[in-house]
């Protein structure tokens, strides 16, 4: 018998019932896979979960429904967010233990389903297989009411210089993906190795793609799941509607928008400055005239054809 060992990453702030549903339908997949697997692979899972200064009891309500599961809460003051969040329970990871075998990262947004973990060792062994060595997969969810809408998973450039790109739907075979989600993101160990966790610039958004992009240019697998193995609504406007909703707005509220780090110009900009250099300065102004004068930048974008499909 051979244990598996992950620690999985998670951070909240006031998504009470979501969370909670999140850590249920793990447990359920985990429950599911160590039934089965029981005399050859188990997994032995510990949690490494950031309370991001939330004040609806969700702390409480893990520690009361979950005293059976190993769990490590971690407190933070309200203003890690996302990225900095999920990089406070990645390094109290680390610390703890370094001979994870795996990290799996989630968004607590995310219901995952039982066959999560069969559909991530599959992309595991197929990485081995066609590749050579391990990586990173990304877990494909789709809308929980429409499972023809994918929503989270993994994308492919098809402009890199514009920064258009499609998303990949499930095939029933793993893909290479050039930009990953971490709403559901198993990592292999060798690639902490390779490139260490989540840049600490990032306070919420971007790390994940920009992680998957630090990956690829070392040569390590960069996979989306051959099925969808979870729920995720996407709670995002596209690029095009995050626009017209600017464009609506006074200038002060514009820069309370663009300076919040849950629609972060400077996430979006430092991520252009580390993987697309030669775009950066380029970007930095056409952010600005989005800033100051959306509607002018708006028909620029559709006359450079970013919006179409």
């Amino acid at each position: 018998m051979s244990t598996i060992q992950i620690a999985t990453l998670l951070t909240f702030h006031n998504r009470k019932h979501k969370t909670l549903s999140c850590l249920k339908s793990l447990y359920d997949a985990l429950d599911s896979w160590n039934n089965l697997h029981a005399n050859e692979f188990p997994i032995m899972m510990e949690v490494f979960i950031t309370d991001d200064g939330s004040s609806d009891g969700t702390a409480e309500s893990i520690s009361e429904l979950f005293s059976d599961r190993t769990i490590k809460m971690l407190k933070g003051n309200g203003q890690l967010f996302w990225a900095k969040g999920m990089c406070l329970a990645w390094n109290t990871a680390l610390k703890e233990h370094q001979q994870w075998d795996y990290y799996l990262l989630l968004n607590d947004d995310t219901f995952v389903r039982q066959n999560l973990f069969n559909e991530l060792f599959a992309t595991d062994n197929y990485s081995q297989e066609h590749f050579g060595r391990r990586g990173i997969y990304s877990g494909i969810t789709c809308s929980p009411t429409d499972v023809s809408i994918i929503t989270y998973g993994g994308d492919i450039f098809t402009d890199r210089t514009k920064g258009r790109t499609i998303r990949l739907h499930p095939t029933g075979s793993p893909q290479i993906a050039d930009l990953t989600n971490a709403n559901i993101l198993l990592v292999h160990r060798s690639v902490v190795d390779a490139i260490g966790i989540f840049y600490h610039g990032y306070k919420h958004g971007c790390a994940d793609y920009d992680y998957s992009l630090r990956a690829r240019k070392k040569q390590l697998p960069t996979l989306v799941t051959p099925n969808v193995c979870g729920t995720c609504e996407r709670d995002h406007h596209s690029n095009e509607g995050e626009i017209k909703q600017l464009m609506k707005m006074p200038l002060r509220s514009r820069r309370e928008f663009v300076n919040s780090p849950t629609h972060s110009d400077s996430d979006y900009l430092t991520f252009v400055r580390r993987n697309i250099p030669f775009k950066y300065p380029f970007t930095y102004i056409v952010r600005k005239i989005r800033l100051y004068w959306p509607r002018l930048y708006y028909f620029i974008t559709i006359a450079r054809g970013v919006y179409q499909e």
